[in-house]
């Protein structure tokens, strides 16, 4: 059988939710507009209520099956991606976020990276914001740098192999994300490096990455909900999972240079500019306290491996 009579892999999307309203209904929208046949749409929302009117187009979707709606609570993005590709069907599983936008052959464009390159496990695709230029690389995209200051470069417009994935456009072989375990769960709230965690984890067993420059989508960065939840305090949320996903993942010589980075720009820095210093000091050390308990915890045998949520 060539490659074009093979037949196409079955595929999932998991949109995760929390605070959004219309977003969520355009985002939702242009998944059911796809060109790819047999797609399955699934919601994991973890908003506590909607509005009224995109609470009855959820209801409309989910009752007339062009969706499962899955409620979650309390929020946790990364609990929410393994509730929602456990409860997938599709050999692929796509995640976007739950403000963007999509043109109809985005998906195909997704699976066809998975067609032509079946060393693959995971796929980034290429995200675009509308007012700004796209982040661009010359060479590796998705690459960090050693202590995690270089640009990724996801709005490269190139495919070729990647060295990360980013949450709001990327795609896995469910056979990957069973090998891995799926997403560490304790990356907190807005989850910051969970994407950079589950392909590092990919990468050292063996798994190939791949950037798809032609499964691109529209990154809307929507003010309200999501990781900008009122609730949500960035900057101390930030430190803690960038300080977690270095101690956890990285090397001592990688891991010292990681953590300077992150000291110097997402306290003396930001500190400085907020006129938060010492909170911004005090969250620092109290992440350090914590993961440092947490890799003990692990040592112990407490927690099983780390490449486990």
């Amino acid at each position: 059988m060539t490659e074009s009579q093979a037949p196409l892999p079955t595929v999932s999307v998991v949109v995760v939710t929390y605070g959004r309203e219309e977003e969520l209904v355009n985002t939702v929208g242009d998944l059911l507009a796809q060109t790819y046949p047999q797609l399955e749409v699934l919601v994991v929302d973890q908003t506590p209520s909607h509005q009224p009117q995109v609470q009855e187009r959820l209801a409309a979707w989910e009752a007339s099956g062009a969706i499962q709606w899955c409620l979650l609570s309390p929020p946790s993005l990364t609990r929410a991606r393994n509730v929602g590709w456990r409860r997938a069907s599709g050999e692929v599983v796509i995640f976007v976020d739950d403000d963007v936008r999509l043109p109809p052959e985005y998906v195909s464009a997704m699976v066809e990276a998975f067609v032509r390159h079946p060393e693959v496990a995971a796929v980034a695709g290429r995200i675009l914001e509308p007012d700004r230029p796209p982040e661009v690389v010359r060479w590796r995209v998705g690459d960090l740098g050693w202590c995690g200051a270089r640009l990724p470069g996801f709005g490269t417009p190139r495919s070729g192999p990647a060295y990360s994935l980013r949450g709001c456009n990327m795609a896995f072989r469910r056979a990957a994300l069973e090998a891995v375990g799926g997403f560490d769960e304790g990356y907190r709230k807005s989850a910051f490096r969970e994407d950079a965690d589950i392909a590092l984890r990919l990468r050292r067993t063996g798994h190939r990455l791949w950037f798809a420059a032609e499964a691109w989508l529209y990154h809307l960065s929507a003010q309200q909900g999501g990781t900008r939840h009122r609730e949500i305090d960035v900057d101390r949320d930030v430190i803690f999972n960038d300080l977690r996903f270095a101690v956890l993942r990285l090397g001592p010589v990688r891991q010292a240079a990681w953590l300077t980075r992150l000291y110097l720009s997402r306290v003396l820095k930001a500190g400085w500019r907020t006129r938060r210093f010492q909170a911004l000091h005090q969250a620092f050390w109290e992440a350090w306290r914590a993961v440092r308990e947490e890799l003990g915890s692990q040592s112990s045998g407490d927690s099983g491996p780390r490449g486990r949520p």
